[in-house]
């Protein structure tokens, strides 16, 4: 995961060193864009993952392999209907993001096609805890990006070549990826031999697959609006130069944003496993929020510590402008770091009620952004008051035991 985290570092490195402001500007209002469209496949990952886990415990692949294919099918026919809507509304889009080609629009459509089927078996992976395999797959994914990504600008293509290797990487680990589950899936079966008869199954229908995905959904879609609505809102409301500022200091926030990421991918699945084992849970939460806030607290004194030569680090060059941005950046992204383990953790228990001031919050950080936006500092603050006051509410609902455990959910499954 480090190294897979690393080539993305690097990438976004080397465009941001090679493209001028603007253009590295609109490549990462492309990449945010990104991040949120595809949530419904974020959320099948999750799902995948969920139900894999428990399928794994009891012997039960040939349910695991309908699961598969229920969502390969499901997702092939959204992914068509968003690069429809890509196409038709490529216009739209280019003039609301100051993105002059509409091409771009085009090529991003066809990214997000193989990057909406490829958590399908990454999702698989992961809940067979096969760690290695999918880590290998994720390498792989980033190192071809990083590689066409240079390659292809040294050629001359500039954004195209940006967008282009991002698209190709996607296609060519998408089918690595088909493959490495299909592998594991048959010799997992043959390993166990028979099925395990139960007498309950753990899903003798879809039902309780789509009420866990809307959850799941619900909560990578906010989270995905938390972290990048405000790229895209300071793309449409400022000029490209501090657009470009803005997503050169975002860019270390976006590192420390995902040094979690490593600990979810082995925390959930094995929460999951947990599930009516409620006693190695709380335990499982706390080495997890521990490694988390070591990785995030010591990343947070260096960006205090250093802001100008991290800004020479990642674009070669001294912005003076971005300088005042990082220290904010890290504070922020640390705290939703160490909130996205808490809703990962949430996710794993039957309980819902988290998702209430999830929504509220995300909800009232896009309308702050759209009243409030006289500058990139106060767009800041904004992001890390909302940040702060979501840590909080889930490090207490975690932790704290709920009342009225019988009584119906909203939002409860299983």
């Amino acid at each position: 995961m480090g190294l897979f985290n690393l080539f993305n570092l690097l990438y976004h490195l080397f465009m941001i060193r090679t493209l001028p402001p603007a253009d590295y500007g609109n490549l990462n209002s492309l990449v945010a864009l990104f991040a949120i469209v595809s949530v419904p496949a974020g959320t099948v990952q999750t799902t995948v993952t969920r139900f894999f886990s428990s399928f794994r415990v009891q012997n039960q692949y040939r349910q695991a392999i309908e699961l598969l294919q229920h969502f390969l099918l499901l997702m092939s026919i959204i992914d068509l209907s968003f690069l429809l809507l890509t196409v038709l509304g490529g216009s739209f889009l280019s003039s609301f993001l100051q993105i002059s080609s509409r091409g771009l629009i085009i090529l991003f459509g066809v990214s997000l096609v193989f990057a909406m089927v490829i958590p399908v078996p990454w999702g698989g992976l992961q809940g067979l805890q096969k760690f290695g395999l999918l880590t290998l797959n994720l390498i792989v994914n980033s190192g071809l990006k990083l590689a066409l990504g240079v390659f292809f600008v040294f050629l001359g293509f500039g954004l195209w070549g940006a967008m282009g290797a991002i698209a190709v990487s996607y296609i060519i680990t998408t089918i690595l990826a088909l493959f490495l589950v299909g592998v594991s899936l048959s010799k997992e079966k043959t390993a166990a031999g028979q099925e395990v008869s139960l007498k309950k199954p753990v899903s003798s229908s879809f039902s309780e697959v789509y009420h866990y995905s809307f959850s799941a959904g619900l909560v990578l879609l906010c989270f995905m609006v938390l972290t990048n609505i405000d790229l895209i809102l300071v793309k449409h409301f400022f000029t490209p130069a501090e657009a470009g500022y803005y997503s050169i200091a975002q860019m270390v926030g976006k590192i420390i944003l995902v040094l979690p990421i490593p600990v979810v991918t082995v925390m959930f699945p094995k929460l999951s496993s947990l599930e009516g084992r409620k006693r190695g849970m709380p335990s499982t939460l706390g080495k997890s929020l521990r490694i988390a806030l070591f990785l995030c607290g010591g990343s947070i004194l260096f960006c205090l510590l250093f802001p100008l030569p991290i800004v020479r680090l990642l674009s070669g060059k001294v912005y003076l402008e971005c300088a005042p941005l990082i220290g904010m950046f890290s504070v922020n992204m640390a705290l939703f770091s160490l909130t996205f383990i808490l809703l990962y953790y949430h996710l794993s228990t039957p309980r819902r009620w988290f998702l209430y001031p999830l929504v509220f919050f995300t909800l009232m950080e896009a309308g702050l952004m759209i009243l409030f936006h006289d500058t990139l500092n106060q767009v800041l603050m904004i992001v890390g008051i909302v940040a702060f006051c979501l840590f909080i509410i889930n490090l207490y609902l975690a932790y704290r035991p709920y009342k009225g455990e019988g009584k119906k959910d909203l939002f409860r499954t299983g």
